[in-house]
């Protein structure tokens, strides 16, 4: 004859073995800071023809080289998301949403990200030092970046700017506040296109 507390243990074992199969995994989010929609509008008149710009070397904390987003940070402590991550590196990903704004700001297609191709001659290189992407989902997110104009040819002395941003994210979840991102980096390549133009003058 079987125990009673046999029964019990065996009921309990296939009813947890019940929940674990009905118990679903959270789809996991990516995201880019990349979106047509908050480039910045065409320049009016296009670039010279000599205007070349290089992005980067971006460079960005390590808390920020993870695939899980990073927010948090005003304390200098950092939670990362399981569910919600970047979709490709995020130095990289930075410095083709520049570029790409640059591009349509200032009205040329000779815009490159670092390294770029040993037969392109930059004239003006934009060196790019994240020092935070932070906040909280619902409530803000911020950018503070460190960037220097470097003309190649040393003809022109280095120019180094800070940008600090900040964006309310229009939602409470992490989609919102990778969108309010977007747009503190639409704001700062806008910074970036009037820092060109005033240091490369035709």
């Amino acid at each position: 004859m079987i125990k009673p507390s046999i029964h019990l243990a065996l009921a309990g074992f296939l009813t947890m073995s019940l929940l674990a199969g009905c118990a679903t995994t959270p789809a996991t989010n990516y995201y880019s800071l990349y979106a047509p929609a908050t480039a910045p509008a065409p320049a009016t008149a296009p670039a010279p023809a000599t205007l070349v710009l290089s992005v980067g070397p971006v460079t960005i904390p390590d808390i920020l080289k993870q695939s899980q987003i990073a927010t948090g940070g005003a304390d200098g402590r950092y939670r990362l998301s399981e569910y919600h991550r970047w979709s490709g590196e995020l130095d990289r990903d930075l410095a083709r949403t520049v570029a790409e704004q640059l591009s349509s700001g200032l009205g040329t297609q000779q815009v490159a990200i670092f390294p770029w191709d040993q037969n392109l001659t930059p004239t003006c290189r934009i060196q790019i030092d994240v020092l935070s992407m932070a906040g909280e989902p619902g409530k803000e997110a911020t950018l503070g970046v460190r960037w220097v104009l470097v003309d190649p040819q040393g003809k022109l002395p280095p120019q180094a700017r800070r940008s600090d941003l900040r964006e309310v994210p229009a939602g409470d979840g992490y989609a919102a506040w990778v969108a309010a991102q977007r747009r503190n980096i639409a704001k700062f390549s806008q910074e970036i296109a009037g820092g060109v133009k005033q240091f490369v003058k035709p």
